[in-house]
């Protein structure tokens, strides 16, 4: 799962996102933190890929 959330707004709704719904086009690890990362695309955010990182939980990406 990755949880989708902007950190820019106070009460920022946060979503969970299936991984088999979304499109990965790159994974790596981080070479200043060593954390991996994914770049996706979902059908909901239309402009681009999203970048999330591994929190050791799950997948976190923050829209800001």
């Amino acid at each position: 799962m990755i949880r989708v959330f902007n950190s820019a707004y106070r009460n920022s709704d946060e979503r969970w996102i299936s991984l088999d719904d979304v499109n990965i086009h790159t994974q790596g690890i981080d070479p200043v933190f060593s954390n991996p990362y994914i770049l996706f695309e979902h059908k909901d955010y239309p402009l681009g890929a999203l970048r999330a990182e591994y929190t050791g939980e799950h997948w976190s990406c923050d829209l800001n």
